[in-house]
């Protein structure tokens, strides 16, 4: 490996461990370093940068951070299975989120049922009466064939009727929403949780039960304010993170 500084000038110093956490990045990004891989040591990275070793701490601590490495004191710096970043700026569907990054989404259908809005949970927040309808549509998502996520969906149906005709597992709820009902979608409200999975999770994702999974919970409205949809969403753990843009 080439050794030297990245940057000889005061100008730039004080930037100087985004560098170095950008060349990390893309030696991780690239397949240089792949999962399961070990860093060099604090030593021999200080070394191979010329940096002190809070500069090497800074970029570390922000690589690991957003899901690039793992610390730990007994095994040393491990590069990590890179998460899907699920950016909370704005809606966007899982379908979409997959191929701006490049990844095949696909999904496995577990079940599309429909019943009563009284038997279901979420009733209340979708402003249903007793006697309409609702779906519940429960499929497992894919990212390059790889389970990433177990999604409970539960639609009005007067808002969609047969929506089950349109579902295969290519499908993107949001494509039906918009392409095939020609609606309008306005704003959602995302709550998350971390927790442990239970075993019907456990057994969608091909996980442990020490696992964990990011549980999101969406209530998405049209422009109009009708709710659209209700979405319990369980995300692996080590496949993704949740970012947000604040503006003060």
């Amino acid at each position: 490996l080439a050794r030297g500084p990245i940057l000889n000038t005061k100008e730039k110093k004080k930037y100087l461990y985004q560098e170095i956490y950008q060349t990390l990045q893309n030696d991780i990004e690239s397949g240089k370093l792949n999962p399961g891989d070990k860093l060099d040591n604090e030593n021999e990275l200080k070394d191979r940068f010329n940096i002190s070793r809070d500069t090497l701490r800074k970029a570390l601590a922000k690589l690991e951070a957003e899901g690039y490495i793992k610390r730990k004191k007994s095994l040393g710096t491990i590069v990590q299975k890179k998460k899907h970043d699920y950016s909370l700026a704005h809606l966007e569907s899982f379908t979409e989120q997959m191929k701006a990054r490049g990844i095949t989404p696909s999904s496995e259908m577990i079940s599309c049922t429909i019943s009563e809005a009284i038997d279901s949970p979420y009733q209340k927040v979708l402003n249903l009466k007793d006697d309409e309808k609702i779906y519940r549509i429960e499929r497992i998502r894919k990212g390059d064939g790889n389970p990433i996520s177990l999604e409970i969906s539960y639609i009005p149906y007067k808002i969609c009727p047969e929506i089950y005709k349109y579902l295969d597992e290519t499908s993107s709820l949001y494509q039906i929403y918009e392409g095939i009902y020609h609606l309008k979608i306005g704003v959602g409200r995302i709550t998350l949780e971390a927790e442990k999975p239970g075993k019907i999770v456990q057994k969608a994702l091909d996980i442990s039960k020490s696992g964990t999974v990011l549980h999101m919970h969406c209530l998405a409205h049209l422009e109009n304010g009708t709710p659209l949809y209700y979405v319990d969403g369980y995300y692996k753990g080590d496949s993704y993170y949740f970012s947000a843009f604040l503006i003060r």
